[in-house]
């Protein structure tokens, strides 16, 4: 399991602990940055989403503790590469799971459409009606005053 070479003793030696450590952190940063692309495609695919600062905030933080993580791994430094990549996760997750962003995905356009069509269309036909029938009396007048 995970790359790991079984043993007889409980004891996990300094190479079975570094490709757990590392292996773990890679797959903090690949959740993150997979999280981070779904809300990309999540944000594209509804036109009049609001993306609020909070959202925004946790995002920035991700991406800062993504970079952080890899700069972390870079150096050999898997503690914090841990800390940094889990941080970011967590960030990721938060973002794309945030109420105001799942509201959304409830309440689409086409539903806006059939929730006020029968609240604004017994008030909107005879508004309707009657300016054309305002048009109409307009342009008569129009024509016999030429």
């Amino acid at each position: 399991l995970l790359g790991l070479r079984a043993s007889n003793n409980s004891r996990i030696d300094a190479r079975e602990l570094f490709l757990l450590k590392s292996r773990t952190a890679l797959t903090h940063v690949f959740r993150s940055v997979d999280t981070l692309n779904s809300l990309i495609s999540l944000v594209d695919s509804i036109p009049n989403m609001v993306i609020g600062d909070h959202i925004a905030d946790q995002v920035s933080l991700s991406i800062i503790g993504i970079e952080r993580a890899c700069t972390a791994m870079e150096e050999g430094n898997l503690n914090l590469a841990l800390l940094h990549s889990s941080l970011a996760r967590d960030a990721a997750e938060k973002s794309f799971s945030d109420p105001s962003i799942l509201a959304l995905l409830y309440f689409p356009d086409d539903q806006k459409f059939a929730i006020y069509i029968p609240l604004f269309l017994p008030v909107g036909l005879p508004l309707l009606v009657s300016y054309l029938e305002l048009l109409k009396e307009w342009r008569r007048k129009k024509v016999k005053s030429d």
